[in-house]
């Protein structure tokens, strides 16, 4: 069932869906910028934003156990318990989502006035049905990956993003905030029903051809591996929603009201849409398990993780580098041309948040030896910046005047915080660290590569806007690249090959930057 051709198989799938779901959503993303006020963008945001955070205190844990024993109990025949597993963890995450919509509807008055929004509690009784959908979709979904039904997942999501481009196009004239959430509401609702039905079929008929049974001691110690992990997941997911942006959104509601809120969410809604269409997720799980066979086939040198190590942080940091002086060299004109002028006083907001974007760079690599290294619990430790990042957020907000560039910057120092200790503990549990001469070849490419570029774009002549930068950033980085060489040809050559994975017959990226092949 689980074959490398079946895996395979599935990948096409998501490159289709993908490619769907982020062609509609573009132009739904822009529609809904420029048709609402600053300040019903930032109560939208604030709802849809929330769904995230909802997840991590009811199911986040429980997706994270999914895939994890899901597979297992699959490969080990343990159809009936693998059934039993789903039922049970699904009834839990009901009664977590429960508890927490119940919370907050009873306590709705007293939220929106805390928070500044005119109507909160008509808003939240409308959103409440997306809350549901939203959670118990995200369940199936994960449900049915982890028994490689990816094509049924990306058929019916992207006849679900037709089906919402399709609504939106229809309701545009008199759109709302409470009508988007229900336009959405619908939408979500239409998978939710398709992915719980199909889910719950095929785990039924997985059931019914259970060839394993499991004895009790062996149940008691699943039972207690489960239970340990959901937990841990748990504490580990709820640390992470203090680095959100969306937790950034309830405090300057708060204290700066709607309108400092959506201005808050342009920068993040424009830096979402753009890598959206980036795999970064799956390239860096190809990554991993690529490092991760390397590292055992080299008898588990530290010296051999050191290198790929400071491999792995170059190409995500000249990666993500990339696409952070591009935008911030065009974000001008994507904003008046593409979204809407009125976010032209967030430009040093996109600035200090696409900056920041960076620390991502480090946070791939250190977490492929957390792994290997099997102390997982590091990265729960590292949640306790998100304290420090709230209080942070509090400071700036009621004794300073910094306002949205100082949230912006309290909750990027927090995130650097966080990186770096995960960081030192690597260090000191493996010996890796990063090599401060190689790292400046790939920082100065970057550099005089972003200043080129970003000076460009304050030319005059709007057509000399759009190609001077583009142009002349590209010959300086083929220029720089060949004489500054960032990479060995150990790492050019690996390059290559991943290169020619991705792209097979046409390693063009290679052959212009003149990799070592052999």
């Amino acid at each position: 069932m689980h074959t490398l051709k079946r895996f395979t198989e599935n990948i096409g799938w998501l490159v289709i869906g993908t490619l769907v779901s982020n062609v509609i959503s573009i132009f739904i993303s822009i529609f809904i910028i420029r048709k609402l006020s600053i300040s019903d963008f930032g109560i939208y945001s604030l709802f849809m934003g929330s769904l995230s955070i909802l997840s991590i205190f009811s199911i986040n844990g429980i997706l994270l156990s999914l895939r994890r024993f899901i597979p297992e109990l699959i490969q080990k025949r343990n159809y009936s318990y693998h059934k039993s597993l789903i039922v049970k963890l699904y009834s839990v995450s009901l009664l977590l989502m429960f508890i927490l919509v119940v919370i907050v509807f009873l306590n709705k008055k007293e939220i929106g006035i805390l928070l500044n929004i005119d109507k909160f509690e008509l808003y939240f009784s409308v959103f409440i049905i997306n809350i549901f959908l939203y959670l118990q979709t995200s369940i199936s979904q994960d449900v049915l990956n982890s028994l490689y039904e990816q094509k049924v997942v990306q058929i019916y999501s992207a006849i679900s993003i037709i089906l919402r481009g399709l609504l939106y196009a229809v309701f545009a004239p008199t759109l709302t905030i409470d009508l988007i959430f229900i336009i959405e509401a619908t939408t979500i609702g239409f998978k939710a029903i398709i992915f719980i039905g199909y889910a719950y079929k095929r785990i039924s008929d997985l059931a019914k051809d259970n060839n394993c049974e499991i004895g009790l001691n062996e149940k008691k110690k699943l039972r207690t591996r489960i239970t340990r992990y959901t937990l841990l997941s748990t504490a580990n997911e709820v640390g992470e929603g203090g680095f959100s942006q969306v937790s950034d959104y309830y405090f300057i509601s708060a204290y700066l009201g709607t309108h400092a809120m959506g201005l808050y969410a342009f920068p993040y809604k424009l830096i979402s849409s753009i890598f959206s269409w980036i795999p970064v997720d799956r390239m860096n799980e190809m990554f991993k398990l690529y490092f991760i066979n390397k590292y055992y086939e080299k008898n588990e040198s530290n010296e051999y993780l050191t290198s790929m190590f400071n491999f792995l942080f170059k190409i995500y940091f000249l990666f993500y580098g990339i696409i952070v002086v591009t935008l911030l060299s065009y974000q001008k004109l994507i904003q008046i041309f593409v979204f809407d002028s009125k976010y032209l006083e967030t430009q040093v907001l996109v600035i200090i948040i696409l900056i920041f974007y960076l620390n991502k760079a480090l946070g791939y690599p250190t977490h492929i030896i957390i792994e290997i290294k099997e102390h997982i619990e590091y990265t729960l430790y590292a949640k306790v910046f998100a304290v420090f990042n709230v209080l942070a957020v509090i400071f700036v907000l009621k004794y300073t005047n910094w306002n949205l560039i100082g949230v912006a910057l309290a909750t990027g120092v927090s995130t650097s915080l966080r990186f770096i200790y995960v960081y030192y503990r690597i260090k000191s549990i493996s010996n890796t660290k990063i090599i401060i001469p190689e790292f400046m070849k790939v920082l100065s490419l970057l550099a005089i590569v972003g200043i080129i570029m970003y000076s460009l774009s304050f030319v005059n002549n709007l057509t000399m806007q759009i190609v001077l930068p583009v142009l002349f950033g590209s010959i300086t980085f083929l220029i720089l690249y060949r004489i500054i060489r960032p990479f060995h040809a150990s790492e050019e050559i690996m390059l290559s090959r991943f290169i020619e994975k991705i792209l097979p017959k046409s390693n063009i990226i290679a052959k212009i930057l003149a990799f070592n092949h052999t």
